[in-house]
């Protein structure tokens, strides 16, 4: 089987499994580190798959971010367009 992680985080080896990554976002997530998880997001929106990036970010979380990440146009304009489709799903 095929770790797409890999794609998102190819020269970030400790971050190829879910478990790692987890445990990094929670540790952002506890101390408030929006600079980690807006970088690990933005790792997600520009490289990932949509099915790995709703494993560890909600819609709402994403749209709420969206504008202030630094995305390249075309990142941007497909998340931006997956939730208009797709983001009332939480």
């Amino acid at each position: 089987m095929q770790n797409y992680l890999k794609t998102v985080f190819w020269d970030y080896p400790n971050l190829n499994t879910p478990e790692n990554i987890r445990k990094v976002m929670q540790e952002a997530r506890d101390k408030n580190q929006k600079e980690t998880i807006n970088w690990i997001m933005t790792r997600f929106l520009e490289r990932g798959r949509v099915r790995d990036t709703a494993l560890f970010f909600r819609p709402k979380e994403i749209k709420e971010a969206l504008d202030s990440l630094k995305l390249s146009f075309r990142a941007k304009r497909r998340w931006k367009r997956l939730l208009e489709v797709y983001g009332d799903i939480d």
